[in-house]
């Protein structure tokens, strides 16, 4: 993906979740850094909402098998929803965050109902363990 930002070309190699804990990882955080996803430490300045939703369904790709195609086509769905309601609300000022953030609920539910299933079924993760992954 590529980002330019105060006129400097950025050619990112955006890190992409691989397994359902790295993407729970991922999302959980996306909550609190809802409507805008801008970095304000300035460790990463191409950070912003194209980046955050990039990231996220192209981690959702990598765990399709694992979700199943109906819970991937709800995630990819919820996320373009969420999406569109933090760009409605860049200031947080109508409500449409609050909402998008909900939507956040519902990716990281998702994920953890994947999770559990694998578990429950003892389904083996890359390493050979039953983590959920």
């Amino acid at each position: 993906m590529n980002n330019t930002q105060h006129g400097q070309h950025l050619n990112l190699n955006l890190y992409i979740p691989e397994t359902l804990s790295e993407l729970n990882d991922f999302v959980v955080p996306m909550q609190g850094n809802a409507p805008s996803f801008k970095d304000d430490t300035g460790y990463f300045p191409w950070r912003n909402i194209d980046t955050e939703f990039y990231i996220l369904v192209e981690g959702f790709g990598k765990v399709r098998d694992r979700i199943g195609e109906d819970r991937y086509a709800a995630a990819l769905d919820i996320a373009s929803r969420a999406k569109e309601l933090f760009l409605q609300d860049p200031d947080e000022t109508n409500g449409k965050t609050r909402q998008g953030i909900f939507l956040i609920h519902e990716l990281i539910d998702i994920i953890e109902a994947a999770r559990a299933r694998r578990v429950k079924s003892k389904l083996k993760d890359d390493e050979g363990r039953v983590t959920g992954d």
